[in-house]
């Protein structure tokens, strides 16, 4: 009887899950994305609150070819402290072998 039972349960899972007449339909929609990019000159103000959130520093050194590099980078952390330290440390390390 086990045995019986243990067959038809196969039998029901092969016929109900393996079953591939259904055909899958798919959704073939055309989109259309027109861009449209108006460009507008920022205005003073805009300009300096820009210039006052995204602050760049500049670190000219000697690198190791001996020539002067100048590097850029940027920090929020206010002037010599510990954070600003970090990052112009990185901004010299990185730049330090390119010649």
């Amino acid at each position: 009887m086990k045995k019986l039972f243990f067959i038809g349960a196969l039998a029901l899972s092969t016929f109900t899950f393996a079953n591939t007449k259904d055909e899958v339909k798919e959704n073939k929609q055309v989109v259309n994305h027109e861009n449209t990019t108006e460009v507008k000159e920022l205005t003073q103000e805009q300009k300096q609150a820009i210039a006052l959130y995204f602050r760049w520093w500049s670190v000219a050194f000697i690198n190791a070819c001996g020539s002067t590099t100048t590097v850029f980078f940027q920090s929020d952390n206010p002037d010599m402290s510990p954070g600003f330290n970090d990052e112009l440390a990185y901004a010299v390390n990185s730049n330090y072998g390119d010649c």
